[in-house]
């Protein structure tokens, strides 16, 4: 009998720190609480707030990486959307009977979560991850030249012209920059001998660029910030680059920061492995749009403690906490039994059915 090899905590502590970099930039664009009115206090929440886009592509890089390599389980994506809709709509429908404020559209928006940019970031992941038979086929007959040459190709678009303009061109929807992220994880995984992945075996140099442009951009825009100087071109640079995707300050840095974390040897803790997988369901459940508001003001009354920098770092702790333990209750109560049914075993065994068949190849 096969002994299941213990999970490695290194990019599972990863995951966390990521999802703290996304509350940390949600607070503080969102709650009221940032402000920039020294240079000090600037630079402070334009660092809590540095490092969400970039955690974003870490988070499409690490299930890129293990997902190139496995075969398609309709369970991921299925899971997923349950966990989405298990989340919207009845935290919303509390929302709307403890008296707060939901309009119509939030409602439509709770029942059909994945049809808008709300939760772009787990519906663009829906659409990866739905499209993983297609990928594993496209991906089976590319030789190495090929697979080079498409991400070169898909680069310029993707890659080059925001990082060049500052602004996302022809390709706007972020699906297009996680698939070119899961190509690309493929690639570094196929092919380790590759030279950006020699290049970030040098924990020095991962480190550096992982950490060291995050803060030239925090240190430019906490100075633009201050100084009131936040329409012109520079600015725009500055902050696209704190905010696109694409751009290549924030490919490089999610890059580093995740060769970085391949280089760790934690071992297996399962106290890091279980709190790294709540954390979609954290994004979640902060994220919906009729409680988000209730949660940063009506909980933790932000805009009160505007400026405080020590209460915005316990902020961000205590809701990656909080929701931590209503995800993993939730999990444990409801998904769990739903994952046992009939009717969820029989609609996976379709669907991977469906999958094995677009993947074979002739």
């Amino acid at each position: 009998m096969a002994v299941r090899t213990p999970r490695a905590s290194n990019l599972e502590l990863l995951r966390i720190l990521c999802m703290l970099f996304i509350i940390g930039d949600h607070l503080t664009g969102q709650g009221g609480i940032a402000d920039y009115s020294t240079l000090s206090s600037s630079f402070a929440f334009c660092l809590i707030g540095c490092g969400s886009r970039i955690a974003c592509s870490i988070f499409v890089l690490i299930g890129s990486w293990f997902l190139c390599e496995q075969p398609f389980a309709t369970r991921r994506p299925l899971s997923l959307w349950l966990s989405l809709w298990l989340y919207t709509v009845p935290v919303t429908l509390l929302c709307a009977l403890g008296g707060l404020p939901v309009s119509f559209g939030t409602l439509r928006w709770a029942v059909f979560p994945a049809s808008t940019r709300q939760l772009w970031f787990i519906s663009d992941y829906l659409v990866l991850l739905v499209c993983m038979p297609l990928l594993a086929r496209m991906l089976h007959g590319l030789s190495r030249g090929a697979h080079r040459g498409l991400l070169l190709v898909l680069a310029v678009p993707l890659v080059l012209y925001p990082t060049l303009f500052a602004e996302d061109g022809i390709v706007s929807d972020l699906s297009w920059t996680f698939l070119y992220e899961y190509l690309l994880a493929a690639y570094l995984r196929r092919y380790p001998d590759n030279r950006l992945s020699r290049l970030l075996r040098h924990r020095a140099l991962a480190l550096a660029l992982g950490i060291g442009l995050p803060l030239l951009n925090t240190a430019g825009r906490a100075w633009l910030e201050w100084q009131g100087c936040t329409d012109g071109k520079a600015f725009q640079y500055i902050a696209y680059y704190r905010t696109g995707l694409g751009a290549l300050p924030n490919l490089l840095a999610a890059l580093a920061l995740f060769a970085f974390f391949q280089t760790l040897n934690l071992g297996s803790r399962r106290w890091v492995n279980a709190l790294a997988g709540t954390t979609l369901g954290v994004y979640i459940l902060h994220q919906v749009p009729a409680f988000r508001d209730f949660l940063w003001n009506g909980i933790f009354q932000a805009q009160a403690h505007r400026g405080s920098v020590p209460y915005t770092l316990f902020v961000i702790a205590a809701t990656f906490a909080g929701c931590a333990c209503v995800d993993a209750l939730r999990t444990r109560l409801v998904l769990r039994p739903l994952y046992g049914s009939r009717w969820f075993r029989k609609l996976c065994d379709r669907g991977d059915a469906l999958a094995a068949k677009i993947q074979l190849h002739d």
